[in-house]
C-alpha cells in the first residue's frame, strides 16, 4: 500500500467502521482455465485496525465483503464479526472480498484456487504479510482451504465450515440441475426466471426435511398447479435473488470444480460439521479433517442443515472464538 493510499484508508477508518479497496490485478494474472479476466478487480472491505490480527471470512457465493454490521449494510455474518464478537473487530482486523468474476465479467470458469490467488495479490496492496485466520463457510470455506494449499506460510489459523475438499456428486447433481435451468431459461429470453428457480432448487438443499416439517403444512390449494405454502415460501426467496445469471453459472461451477489435497495443508485447522447437512455430507468433512496434517473437528447439531453457520451462531460461535482467540500470535 503506497503512502498516500494508507493516508486514505486511515481517514476513511475515523468515520466509518470499515474501509473498502479495490485491488487491481496483476496484468498478468491468468485464470486456471486460461482466461484472462476484463476486470482484473477484486474489492475487499477492512474491518478494525490493520495492525491487529488479520481473518479473512468468506462465505457461500451469495456473500459478499460486508460481513458485519454497519450503516451500509447488516453484515452476512453479523452474529459472529462484531465488535465484542465471537470474531471480536476490538481484537482482530477482518477482511471481506466479493468473489471473482465481477458483474458483466466475460471470463466463465473460475477456481477456489484462482480466488486464492487474487486474495494473496491483495493481501500484498494491504501489506499483509501473514494472515492470523481464515475462516470460510460453504464456498469460503472451499476458498480457505485453496489459500491454506497455496500458501502454508501466509495463514496461521484456518478454520472451515461445511466445506469440503471436493463436492459430494449428489451435492454435483442438485447444482447442474440448477445451472442447466439457468441456461434453459436464457434461451428462451428469462434468465431472471431461470435464476429464481435455481435459487428455489437450492433453498430446498440448503435446508433440511425436518425444518420444513415443522414451518408448512403443505395444504393443498383449489386445484392443481396452484402453489403449497412451502412453494410461496420458496418463490418469494427465488424472486429475492439478483445475483446475474453468469455469475450464479459460474459460482456453481467453481465448487463443483474445487479440489484440494489435504495433506498438503500443514495449516492449524478447525473443521466445523452440522451432522444435517446434505450437501456437505458429515462423513465427507470428518474424512477431510482425518487428511489434515492438524486438525480439529466439531460436530454441530442443527436444524438448518447447510445453513448452520448463518442459523445458528449461538452453537457454531463459541468455537470458532476458542479456536482463535487460543494461543494468539
Amino acid at each position: 500500500m503506497t503512502a498516500a493510499q494508507k493516508e486514505r484508508f486511515e481517514a476513511t477508518q475515523k468515520s466509518q467502521p470499515f474501509c473498502d479497496v479495490s485491488v487491481f490485478l496483476p496484468s498478468d494474472f491468468i485464470l486456471d482455465s486460461g482466461e484472462t479476466l476484463s476486470r482484473p478487480e477484486l474489492k475487499v472491505r477492512v474491518y478494525g485496525e490493520l495492525e491487529n490480527p488479520a481473518i479473512v471470512a468468506a462465505g457461500g457465493i451469495s456473500a459478499g465483503r460486508a460481513v458485519a454490521p454497519c450503516k451500509d449494510s447488516d453484515g452476512w455474518w453479523r452474529d459472529v464479526i462484531a465488535p465484542g464478537g465471537f470474531i471480536d473487530l476490538d481484537r482482530f482486523c477482518v477482511i471481506g472480498f466479493d468473489f471473482l468474476p465481477n458483474p458483466g465479467e466475460t471470463a466463465r470458469t473460475i477456481t477456489t484456487h484462482d480466488h486464492a490467488r487474487a486474495l494473496a495479490d491483495a493481501l500484498d496492496v494491504l501489506d499483509i504479510e501473514k494472515l492470523y485466520g481464515f475462516v470460510g463457510a460453504s464456498y469460503g470455506g472451499m476458498i480457505g482451504l485453496a489459500f491454506a494449499e497455496t500458501y502454508p506460510d501466509r495463514i496461521e489459523k484456518l478454520c472451515a465450515i461445511s466445506a469440503p475438499d471436493r463436492a459430494h456428486p449428489s451435492a454435483t447433481a442438485l447444482r447442474g440441475v440448477q445451472r442447466r435451468v439457468i441456461e434453459f431459461a436464457a434461451k428462451h429470453g428469462d434468465a431472471k426466471a431461470g435464476v429464481s428457480l435455481a435459487r428455489q432448487i437450492a433453498m430446498v438443499t440448503y435446508r433440511t426435511p425436518e425444518e420444513f416439517a415443522e414451518r408448512f403444512e403443505s395444504a393443498p390449494g383449489e386445484k392443481a398447479g396452484t402453489p403449497y405454502d412451502i412453494c410461496d415460501y420458496l418463490i418469494s426467496r427465488g424472486d429475492a435473488y439478483h445475483l446475474e445469471p453468469q455469475r450464479y453459472v459460474t459460482l456453481s461451477d467453481s465448487i463443483d470444480r474445487h479440489r484440494v489435497d489435504p495433506a498438503k495443508i500443514e495449516t492449524d485447522s478447525l473443521i466445523i460439521a452440522p451432522s444435517s447437512d446434505r450437501l456437505t455430507p458429515l462423513c465427507d468433512l470428518k474424512r477431510l479433517a482425518d487428511g489434515l496434517r492438524i486438525s480439529s473437528f466439531v460436530e454441530i447439531p442443527s436444524l438448518y442443515g447447510h445453513d448452520a453457520f448463518l442459523k445458528n451462531a449461538d452453537l457454531i460461535g463459541p468455537h470458532i472464538k476458542k479456536f482463535f482467540e487460543e494461543k494468539k500470535s
